[in-house]
């Protein structure tokens, strides 16, 4: 699995694997053959596949539908790439026990082939793409594989052009906005992640409506609280190997607000991302809330 350098233009790069085209994390641990037959390792039936862009909320989802299956809202003692797609080999996939709360950042295309097949239920977690954007770059720069030190004020341009791992942000949604329309009898379940952080208890009962699940709304509450930003930061910060984080400072949570673009975007930028947002998404009906 080739590793490349993706320049945007200013000399600026981010270390990724390429894989046919598509960009992949280096995943030290990953290895070609396994992301290539990810196509071909069997579903579950009792499988549920979270599936995001990143950063736009999946080690939250993973948390909360893991203590929703178990019923309780004891801490899972592991982080969330112990279930990813792709950081995974085929055989670590295999021994994950059932009920196996699965997550992946790749599109349908590359996840495994009997996923609508075996109407596996799928939690697509949205999130407003300049909150991703800023997210996103804090990731790439904390992150020791992506050998990135470049300046958000080229990161826009980069993230709006997909020059990241999993590529293009428009391409992953309208992607999936079309495998969801295409396929209207498949379990699917769309989350906003704003809708989350306003009213954690209401969306973690409606979740547990979809799986199937009787949650009491005390049990519900206490998974919100489990799961509450500061409590998730503080608990599963630890478990990162500090060694794959610059200055051995974990960074996956960094502050998990809706709105923290403002803080980041110029003027220049955020119209120039609006215009593009308006020109690639002119036909999709998903709608976002920037604040």
């Amino acid at each position: 699995m080739p590793v490349k350098k993706l320049d945007d233009g200013t000399g600026e790069t981010v270390r990724v694997l390429e894989v046919d085209g598509y960009y992949a994390p280096t995943f030290d641990m990953n290895q070609e053959e396994d992301f290539r037959s990810i196509p071909n390792w069997p579903l579950k039936p009792d499988d549920i596949l979270i599936c995001a862009y990143p950063k736009a909320g999946t080690h939250w989802l993973w948390e909360v539908t893991s203590m929703l299956v178990n019923q309780s809202a004891d801490r899972m003692k592991l982080i969330k790439e112990t279930s990813m797609l792709e950081a995974l080999t085929g055989e670590s996939f295999s021994g994950i026990l059932s009920p196996r709360v699965l997550n992946t950042h790749i599109p349908l295309n590359l996840m495994p082939m009997d996923t609508l097949k075996n109407r596996t239920r799928i939690i697509f977690v949205q999130r407003n793409p300049k909150d991703i954007c800023v997210s996103f770059y804090n990731h790439h720069s904390k992150l020791v594989e992506y050998e990135y030190n470049g300046k958000f004020e080229n990161y826009v341009n980069r993230f709006l052009n997909g020059l990241v791992d999993y590529g293009s942000w428009f391409d992953y949604t309208l992607g999936w906005e079309k495998v969801i329309l295409d396929n209207p009898d498949h379990p699917f379940y769309v989350l906003a992640y704003e809708d989350m952080k306003a009213d954690p208890v209401k969306e973690i009962e409606k979740l547990s409506g979809f799986l199937g699940l009787k949650t009491s709304k005390a049990l519900a509450a206490e998974i919100a609280e489990k799961c509450d930003f500061q409590s998730m930061k503080r608990e599963k910060d630890p478990l990162e190997n500090t060694a794959d984080w610059k200055g051995g400072q974990p960074g996956m949570y960094r502050k998990g607000q809706v709105g923290d673009w403002k803080n980041w975007f110029t003027v220049a930028q955020s119209e120039m991302f609006d215009a593009e947002f308006r020109r690639r998404m002119q036909g999709s009906n998903f709608t976002y809330r920037f604040s």
